[in-house]
């Protein structure tokens, strides 16, 4: 029994140590005015105009909030949480007798990177919700601050892909003041992003790389961030697959009946096509390139006219009268060979020019079904 009570008090002597040393450190850190007190005598001696070092390697990383595509003023908006974080031997400290190893102090006491947007932008940093912000200091010199940003960059609206449609916006960011060689900005980690997903646009990516940026007689090192924006259009894409679909099966029915039966369906096929032009039309807002979409309709339409127009060339060819020239029947006499035409009469005119139009209208339907063919091609 003796024994067993021994082993006891010495598993329980190391636990309660541990328990008063964490209750201590707590302790330590929950009395505010005191950390407040070490705090302004580690700072009354620090200057805040003077950079920790002469060459500052600072860590960057971006934290997209929301971003969404403005297609009327064809601009890009952002909110995101730009993170930098440095190291300042300056304001290190003993955790073991402070009793806490983080400090919270006022951003505008430290110096701070002078990092700002260098692209094309209509806003920059929020100065409203980055003011009275707190950095996080650490006991061993390691300084972290977050600077909120609300950006809008212009952009050149590519609608090749539409309703598919995927953009791309970069935000570039570097010193102003400082070259690479004073200041040097790298990525600290793979970016996370936590999106508010309503509305038409949705965050498909987003990327880092770094680059250098000459100015003057100094580079300086540029950290871009490209964030991806894809359409959230399904309603829009079944609509135009569905369309598209049924204005080519109109044509392609229209080509397997006679030249009297195919206007009606050559001229439904184009109207279908015409219909979802005009409806398109109405939505989409002006970019730098044509919609696939766009082009493969209208080219249903011109296919749909073309091959009206074909079945009315041949049915006035194979009204023709006329004696035909001696080109003509030796053309179809060689052509004879190749496919079966209809018989030529024996003394009239009236079957070569009956098998002249339905050479032509075989050639002409050949060429209409692999334009079709292409188009469906081009869209799928």
């Amino acid at each position: 029994m003796a024994a067993g009570a021994a082993a006891m008090h010495a598993l329980l002597l190391p636990l309660l140590l541990l328990h008063f040393h964490v209750g201590v450190t707590s302790a330590a850190c929950g009395n505010a005015s005191a950390l407040s007190e070490r705090m302004d005598a580690l700072l009354a001696e620090y200057d805040r105009g003077a950079p920790p070092s002469p060459r500052m390697p600072v860590r960057l990383a971006l934290i997209v909030r929301h971003a969404a595509l403005d297609e009327r003023r064809s601009a890009v908006r952002m909110l995101a949480d730009l993170q930098m974080s440095w190291e300042d031997a300056r304001l290190s400290w003993n955790s073991s007798v402070w009793g806490c190893g983080y400090a919270g102090v006022p951003a505008e006491r430290l110096w701070l990177p002078d990092v700002a947007l260098v692209s094309a932008a209509t806003r920059g940093a929020d100065p409203a919700a980055s003011a009275g912000q707190h950095a996080r200091l650490a006991s061993d010199g390691r300084i972290e601050w977050t600077s909120r940003l609300d950006l809008s960059a212009p952009l050149a609206l590519r609608l090749d892909d539409w309703p598919r449609d995927l953009h791309t916006a970069v935000f570039k960011f570097a010193s102003r003041d400082h070259d690479s060689d004073q200041l040097d900005l790298t990525v600290a980690h793979a970016e996370g992003q936590t999106v508010f997903e309503a509305g038409a646009w949705e965050l498909a990516s987003v990327s880092h790389s770094t680059e250098t940026w000459r100015r003057g007689d100094g580079e300086r090192r540029v950290v871009a961030w490209a964030l991806g924006l894809r359409r959230r259009a399904p309603a829009h894409a079944l609509a135009t697959t569905a369309v598209l679909a049924a204005a080519a099966l109109l044509l392609l029915a229209a080509l397997l009946l006679p030249p009297a039966a195919r206007p009606p369906l050559c001229a439904c096929a184009s109207f279908t096509a015409a219909i979802w032009l005009i409806s398109a039309l109405v939505r989409l807002p002006g970019s730098a390139t044509t919609p696939l979409a766009v082009e493969l309709a209208g080219a249903l339409c011109i296919c749909g006219g073309l091959a009206a127009l074909c079945a009315a060339l041949t049915r006035l060819l194979a009204a023709v009268t006329a004696a035909p020239p001696r080109r003509l029947r030796s053309a179809l006499a060689a052509a004879s060979s190749l496919c079966s035409l209809a018989p030529e009469s024996g003394d009239g005119g009236a079957g070569v020019w009956a098998a002249a139009a339905l050479l032509l209208d075989r050639m002409l339907r050949a060429a209409l079904a692999i334009a079709l063919f292409l188009v469906l091609c081009l869209y799928l």
